[in-house]
């Protein structure tokens, strides 16, 4: 699936961010976007050529989640917690469930 862009924002420019790639902090004017398996692709105008980049090598390039990942929810922290108390109550002291060897 191809999507052309509207006529008027053929003048559009697009600058490579994309740390490793030889053309980063240059900017193109941008040409078509298409996408490919769902990502999108544009299409930048060089001094001598066209080429094609993904919109995430470019500065157009909006990170969908900034969520930072944990790997605990709120749930799980109470259940870790009711955890270690109850081993506390026990025998078992949550001083073995630390390794101190490092």
């Amino acid at each position: 699936m191809q999507n052309a862009l509207q006529p008027n924002s053929l003048s559009e420019s697009v600058t490579i961010t994309h740390p490793f790639h030889p053309l980063h902090g240059q900017t193109f004017t941008l040409l078509k976007i298409k996408h490919v398996n769902g990502i999108p692709l544009y299409s930048l105008q060089t001094d001598s050529s066209v080429i094609c980049v993904p919109e995430s090598w470019t500065d157009r390039h909006r990170p969908q989640d900034t969520k930072p990942v944990t790997p605990f929810n709120g749930l799980d922290l109470k259940e870790l917690v009711e955890l270690l108390r109850s081993l506390d109550d026990s025998s078992v002291s949550t001083a073995n469930l630390i390794d101190n060897s490092k």
